[in-house]
């Protein structure tokens, strides 16, 4: 199991480090398209991913906001630098993975 989808969650288990893989696309448009309004991406069990993963996590903040949905990220390690030296902490609240709220465990 690459990805898990539960209650606004979605958990990531593989590495985001190879070329583009169309199934994280898909999970991320499962989560914005869930029940839930506020949704989070967990990538705490990871510690690689790329720019195109970024870019991806990007695209899907947006489609949140568009459906009028909150999105967070929790990350940890490289992971979350990466996501940091993108940028993101401007537009997407970043959580590390320490210091984690219980929904997105």
């Amino acid at each position: 199991m690459d990805y898990e989808l539960k209650g606004g969650v979605l958990k990531v288990f593989k590495e985001l480090d190879y070329d583009y893989d169309v199934s994280f696309d898909r999970a991320c448009s499962d989560l914005v398209a869930s029940r839930e309004d506020e949704l989070c991406i967990d990538l705490s069990r990871i510690r690689r991913i790329t720019s195109t993963y970024v870019g991806l996590m990007a695209a899907t903040f947006f489609l949140a906001r568009a459906n009028n949905k909150s999105i967070s990220i929790i990350a940890k390690g490289p992971v979350l630098s990466t996501i940091r030296m993108a940028g993101f902490e401007s537009f997407v609240p970043l959580i590390d993975a320490e210091r984690a709220p219980p929904k997105c465990q």
